[in-house]
């Protein structure tokens, strides 16, 4: 074999070993690649909030509270209901930050909950942590509390942050407010049953 022969070969060999070290990099980049994902979904997996069966109001109060520093609990309040709706009074929602009533019909009982976010946006919802069958929260800072299982929430977004039933936060229900009271539909209320 010449010398001309011979660096031909190693140059081809040397091609060879490279290509192979080639694939090997971007055979463990892809590995890498996979691993990193399905890490990534595994870890955020119960962050997810369930699709809405109700698009909840739209209110705003026109300014913005301040939780900083602050643990609030429920405050109890009465409901009326008159011509389909469950009717509570907007200004002691604001004056209480977070409240807690109860539509009762015929034997049977829903508790609904009130509260502003950081925003200023008014939500009404179901006061049901689901999983845990929990009616109670308190808001800490700009959080959302359960009070059984501790399962946390944004408040502006109800977006969850840890806990047990992160995806399952109390469910937004639709509302109109006229002359200083959240007017609530009666039907969706008393149909309403558990995601789960």
């Amino acid at each position: 074999m010449s010398a001309r022969e011979k660096k031909r070969a190693e140059f081809i060999s040397g091609k060879q070993r490279s290509r192979r070290s080639n694939r090997l990099v971007i055979v463990i980049f892809v590995l890498v690649a996979v691993v990193g994902v399905g890490w990534f979904a595994y870890l955020t997996r119960d962050t997810a909030v369930l699709p809405r069966r109700y698009e909840g109001g739209s209110y705003n109060i026109g300014k913005t509270p301040d939780y900083k520093g602050r643990t609030i609990s429920m405050t109890d309040i009465s409901n009326r209901v008159r011509d389909g709706k469950i009717i509570i009074s907007l200004q002691e929602v604001i004056d209480n930050s977070i409240i807690y009533s109860e539509y009762q019909n015929a034997g049977e009982r829903k508790a609904i909950t009130s509260f502003i976010t950081p925003a200023g946006r008014l939500i009404v919802a179901i006061a049901m942590c689901e999983p845990c069958r929990s009616e109670r929260f308190h808001i800490e800072e700009n959080i959302l509390v359960c009070d059984t299982c501790g399962t946390r929430w944004y408040l502006n977004d109800l977006r969850g942050i840890s806990g047990g039933c992160p995806q399952y936060p109390p469910e937004e229900l639709p509302y109109e407010v006229q002359d200083g009271k959240i007017f609530i539909p009666e039907d969706i209320v008393k149909e309403w049953q558990p995601r789960i």
